[in-house]
């Protein structure tokens, strides 16, 4: 059986692992994270925050590194 979540995870952390070394400006990063979001954005029943266009960078961040983290496994980021 398909696991989307599992699949969308891998697919959003190889995306983070290419762009590491890439510049870290905050406009780098926000580019970066709101790719990682359109894979999830994508699923099926996943209900996206309203505001998630005005949280600031530092969180989205960490909650896109959650979604990787559920999907994959914590062990995964350990």
């Amino acid at each position: 059986m398909s696991d989307p979540i599992r699949t969308t995870s891998m697919v959003s952390a190889l995306f983070n692992i290419m762009c590491q070394n890439d510049e870290k400006t905050p406009e780098a990063r926000l580019k970066i994270v709101e790719q990682r979001a359109k894979f999830y954005k994508s699923m099926p029943g996943l209900i996206w925050p309203e505001d998630w266009d005005e949280l600031p960078l530092e969180e989205k961040e960490r909650r896109i590194d959650g979604l990787d983290e559920i999907g994959l496994g914590k062990d995964a980021y350990e």
